[in-house]
């Protein structure tokens, strides 16, 4: 089934206000959500909105959310999410990112207090399309055992770089720290799947294929002790710099354990300041049609470079509306029906 982008938009925006959100924040939210969605990262999209849900009618989530700054010292800046929604804080300190570098040449701006904050991309993209070069981390609840360990311990600690590229197709690299997103696991427990057997273990360290086993066990991390060590590095700027909470005390968004603790950092760098964009536009091209024409390993038909795939998908999808499985658009008009708004509708 495929749901217009505006759809999907209001959808969540009337979602997000019934759960006591702002007009403003909730459209902050809902673009944040519905970008992932078009993008293919649909565990970083509208399904939070369940989570959500849950958390408000638990007491869980301060909606709505007054993320504010708590420390603004020239380049440098600490962003409070008062324990609301992640995009909201995540737009705050984004925003405030690009001022300062704008006035500094670069910056760096920290997250505390805060949730799930969703696709890191949605961030560092923002930073990029104003001529900047934008690196991001964020810490989350443990998943993920470091290089040598047999319990989870680390959350898969995302970290993003994107750049201006003097066009609308930008580099932008965002990934788990882990092998792959926890949100693909619980995805495919959802749908009763199997998981490949390199990317997680069971609660006793074995390597397991099933993902609920996989949820009571640990994630692996990529490329072993190097993804291990990104993810340490993720923790430690997130979360200990910030006065977040960090390994292993932060607590998931998907279960009701309480406050999740979660921080992010960002650093953000203005190009002009080092060439024009013009020039750092020009070389960019080249830099990518130099890697496009290369000559392909075997069993490549093109070479992407970060972002690329996800950028073609949500042109592609903006057209065509967004493809979600049946169960994720029944789960949202359960949603809607709570709340009296009528139903989403699709096609085939």
């Amino acid at each position: 089934m495929r749901i217009a982008y505006k759809d999907l938009f209001d959808a969540a925006v009337k979602i997000l206000k019934a759960c006591g959100e702002n007009d403003k924040n909730a459209e902050i939210t809902a673009k944040n959500m519905c970008k992932a969605n078009l993008r293919g990262i649909a565990t970083h999209g509208v399904y939070l909105l369940n989570p959500i849900w849950e958390r408000v009618k638990a007491g869980q989530l301060k909606l709505p959310t007054n993320a504010v700054l708590v420390m603004d010292s020239a380049a440098l800046a600490i962003v409070d999410g008062a324990d609301g929604l992640g995009a909201v804080a995540g737009e705050l300190a984004i925003q405030t990112a690009i001022e300062k570098a704008k006035q500094y040449g670069a910056s760096t701006v920290l997250i505390r207090n805060t949730n799930n904050i969703g696709a890191l991309a949605c961030y560092t993209e923002t930073a990029a399309k104003a001529g900047m070069i934008a690196i991001m981390g964020c810490n989350a609840a443990p998943a993920m055992a470091p290089w040598g360990g047999g319990e989870a311990f680390l959350g898969t600690n995302p970290l993003a770089v994107a750049s201006y590229t003097g066009n609308e197709c930008l580099f932008s690299a965002d990934m788990a720290t882990s092998i792959v997103a926890r949100g693909k696991i619980r995805k495919a427990a959802r749908n009763g799947e199997t998981i490949p057997d390199n990317w997680a273990t069971d609660k006793d360290g074995n390597v397991t294929t099933d993902p609920n086993a996989a949820l009571k066990g640990a994630l692996l991390p990529m490329g072993g002790p190097k993804g291990s060590a990104l993810a340490l590095a993720v923790d430690i700027m997130s979360g200990i710099l910030s006065g977040a909470s960090f390994a292993p005390d932060i607590k998931s968004f998907h279960t009701l354990e309480g406050q999740t603790g979660t921080g992010a950092s960002m650093i953000v760098i203005d190009i002009s300041r080092f060439l024009s964009p013009e020039s750092f536009a020009q070389k960019m091209d080249s830099y990518r049609s130099n890697i496009k024409g290369m000559k392909k390993a075997q069993g490549f038909a093109e070479i992407f470079l970060p972002g690329e795939i996800e950028y073609n998908m949500e042109q592609q999808n903006l057209a065509k509306g967004i493809p979600m499985e049946d169960s994720e658009v029944e789960a949202l008009n359960q949603l809607l029906n709570s709340i009296g708004e009528a139903q989403l509708q699709g096609r085939q």
